[in-house]
């Protein structure tokens, strides 16, 4: 009896211990050791997260426009409570409250972690953030990473990168002093920067190094594009999402060299004199040249053979020096379509004005045949303003770029995943449509969070986050393994450029053929650098 009762006894103890060991809780505030020195986070629910770490020096002063440099370090614990100030930008893509708790600055080069409330070493999301290379931030709420990171055991990372004039500002004189002939790119050199502290230091809070996806959307897309091309980011990361991008938002340096002429004279300075562009305030920088979504500077990463020596599109097209890796890209049905809506020529242009107004927007009759076959009124409702958001305000835009990008990639690899997302079951979302980034809070799980809880509440909840929950499916197994497919999920196929399909996320999630989407880019690639806006 004395046996048997030392047997249970003991089984139980080792039924109560199994879990402590493989699933021992960590304490949040314990300070971790970087290669820069210590910081401490914070329990965030049943996952810890270390806010605004520095990755880089501060690039302000003689280090402003130059390539990001290593930070100098600290001494004793550095608190990583709390996010830093946001990049410097207009407040475009600030929401209510942020910019006055958290500021702008150009100090702004931290980044931001989340990771499960236990022992392991798991996959790394390493986000992007959007913007237009114009605004944004990593701290955004529906960016947060703690969801994820507790209720599917990988690590999130967001950041901040500078942009607009401070990110992407090509200068001959800034080449010559860069030891790698380096400018026009600041912005992007950022991202890097944030891959290799990420490659270095993030197995210290539970992240794998040896299994990092980056993914973005918009601005972020363009980015995770770049990224791939670039060659100075080989063995960084091993997987990419590129949501609602493209492949090609970069330019040359004589562009860049252009811009930067009308930048110097909006700041009173001779356009040699480095040492006056670098001190003007950067709140004068960022009002007289810093633009808006609308206008200003056109931000995008310069081909300075250092970055890159052409656009990514081409340096993935030629095959041999870009980051292969799981590729997955898609982007929203309806992107920005609905914006034509706000201008009253395009609102109430009637169905037997068609083909006018398309005259009107500086097509040829022959191009316009094209488009009102690939585009028949009658696919949206007899109403040309919706025909004519779907082709300028998506397809044209951000749909196509997307599709050429993963096509150019699955005729390199074979790991190649395209999707389209439509859900549209959210407040307003019949004006709204499946929206640019609206897919954002359904991979996050954010969809209560700002600025997503505009759109849901108690009566359409429940069916979104049945979508966010096969999304978060797919898109876990694909930073796990680089294959979207697993257990309880609809076999999602390769995109093969001679077998194109598919994933339509929406309420009846499903696999099309790319279909009438293929003739349509074909159509944008072939007029990109011909058609003339007239009106």
């Amino acid at each position: 009896m004395k046996n048997f009762l030392f047997w249970i006894i003991a089984l139980l103890m080792i039924a109560m211990w199994i879990p402590a060991v493989c699933f021992a809780e960590i304490d949040c505030a314990v300070p971790v050791e970087t290669e820069y020195g210590k910081v401490k986070g914070e329990r965030m629910s049943d996952s810890c997260v270390w806010r605004g770490i520095p990755f880089a020096a501060p690039p302000v002063g003689e280090l402003r426009w130059r390539s990001p440099k290593a930070h100098p370090g600290w001494s004793g614990v550095r608190d990583a409570t709390e996010f830093s100030a946001q990049c410097m930008q207009k407040g475009v893509m600030a929401l209510e409250g942020e910019l006055e708790d958290y500021g702008m600055s150009e100090d702004c080069l931290y980044l931001n972690i989340w990771r499960p409330r236990k022992e392991g070493s798991f996959p790394v999301l390493f986000w992007i953030h959007g913007g237009g290379y114009q605004g944004g931030t990593g701290r955004t709420p529906w960016y947060w990473g703690d969801r994820l990171a507790e209720e599917h055991d990988v690590v999130v990372v967001t950041f901040n990168y500078r942009l607009s004039v401070f990110g992407f500002f090509a200068h001959p004189e800034l080449r010559k002093l860069s030891p790698d002939n380096a400018t026009g790119g600041q912005g992007s050199l950022d991202q890097v920067m944030a891959l290799q502290w990420v490659r270095d230091n993030i197995s210290r809070f539970g992240g794998d190094p040896n299994n990092v996806t980056i993914f973005g959307e918009s601005a972020g897309g363009w980015s995770v594009c770049t990224m791939l091309a670039t060659p100075l980011n080989k063995g960084n990361f091993h997987r990419a999402i590129l949501e609602s991008g493209g492949c090609e938002q970069s330019q040359g340096l004589e562009k860049g060299y252009q811009q930067a002429e009308k930048v110097a004279a909006e700041l009173g300075c001779d356009f040699n004199d480095v040492e006056c562009l670098q001190n003007v305030p950067a709140e004068s920088v960022i009002e007289k040249a810093g633009g808006s979504l609308s206008g200003g500077l056109d931000a995008k990463p310069h081909h300075d053979d250092h970055l890159l020596s052409g656009t990514p599109l081409s340096m993935i097209q030629a095959g041999n020096n870009y980051n292969k890796v799981p590729f997955m890209a898609g982007f929203n049905r309806d992107e920005f379509a609905n914006a034509m809506k706000l201008t009253p020529k395009y609102y109430y242009t009637l169905p037997g004005q068609y083909e006018k107004r398309l005259s009107k927007m500086g097509f040829s009759q022959n191009e316009i045949n094209q488009l009102v076959g690939l585009y028949p009124l009658e696919e949206f409702d007899n109403r040309p303003v919706e025909a004519y958001g779907r082709m300028l305000g998506a397809d044209a835009s951000l749909a196509c770029p997307t599709y050429f990008g993963l096509l150019a990639a699955s005729r390199q690899q074979q790991d190649t995943y395209f999707y389209r997302f439509d859900y549209d079951d959210f407040f307003l979302g019949k004006y709204f449509g499946a929206a640019h980034a609206m897919e954002i809070p359904f991979i996050f799980g954010n969809l209560d969070r700002l600025p997503a809880n505009y759109f849901y509440n108690r009566y359409n909840m429940d069916k979104a986050r049945q979508l966010s929950r096969l999304i978060q499916g797919y898109v876990i197994n694909f930073a796990r393994t680089g294959n979207p497919n697993g257990n309880g999920l609809a076999s999602w196929p390769q995109f093969r450029p001679d077998d194109q399909k598919l994933m339509v996320f929406d309420a009846d999630s499903r696999v099309e053929k790319i279909g009438v989407q293929k003739q349509r880019c074909m159509f944008w690639k072939e007029h990109e650098n011909e058609i003339e806006w007239r009106e």
